[in-house]
């Protein structure tokens, strides 16, 4: 087989469907919007984790997040109701091109994994509630390496873990920054540019951009 062997995943956005969260979060917080904002300050509390050191899961970023959304807008969550909130995160539905895209992959011979910032069994949780979780050889959580995406440490992980060159991978994600990561290492990117998915880094696009898993495997060849 030409081209890439291994097909290293996103979960969140990339595979799974973010908008079944908006209907929870509108009933919490009086807002489907709110899921945008607690997406990017999840986000940017698993990189401020990275550069000060101070690792810890990404669910309990996401709790930290999503109170910090609801004092924004004049309420308290407690804990505990941040955590049923954020628990929806695991039971996400796959985007309709999902199931289908992934198995013309599988059965082509190319290696699918799941890379994604959340906990094994996060990952593991919201892969079998999606229906897809058989469609992958292995989960990789970046809690093994201690560091979030894009640093360069989950990325080194999947490969060291799949014993598989930096070159023979390829990183499938809608975020232009799990691509950039990933590339950092020498593993090349196809971004999935899904509706409101945008390229907004100062650095060339991927060859490969797909608007959907389907169509990645028809440019694969699957």
């Amino acid at each position: 087989m030409d081209g890439p062997r291994l097909l290293i995943f996103d979960i969140n956005e990339t595979l799974l469907d973010l908008a079944g969260l908006r209907s929870i979060f509108s009933e919490a917080l009086g807002g489907g919007e709110s899921v945008a904002e607690w997406f990017f300050r999840l986000l940017h509390g698993s990189l401020v984790a990275n550069v000060t050191d101070s690792f810890r899961s990404f669910e309990t970023i996401g709790v930290e997040a999503l109170r910090a959304v609801a004092l924004r807008q004049g309420q308290e969550l407690s804990d505990r109701d941040a955590r049923h909130l954020v628990d929806g995160f695991r039971s996400l539905p796959p985007h309709p091109d999902v199931p289908g895209g992934l198995s013309r992959l599988g059965a082509a011979g190319f290696r699918l994994i799941a890379l994604s910032n959340g906990s094994a069994s996060g990952i593991r949780s919201q892969l079998t509630h999606a229906g897809i979780v058989d469609r992958f050889e292995r989960i990789v959580s970046v809690e093994e390496a201690s560091r979030f995406k894009p640093d360069p440490a989950p990325y080194r992980l999947a490969l060291s873990r799949l014993g598989v060159e930096a070159g023979q991978a390829m990183m499938v994600a809608a975020h232009d920054w799990d691509i950039i990561g990933a590339r950092a290492v020498g593993i090349p990117g196809a971004f999935i540019t899904r509706p409101g998915v945008v390229w907004t880094v100062p650095h060339p696009r991927p060859d490969l951009t797909p608007t959907n898993i389907e169509e990645l495997a028809a440019e694969l060849g699957a």
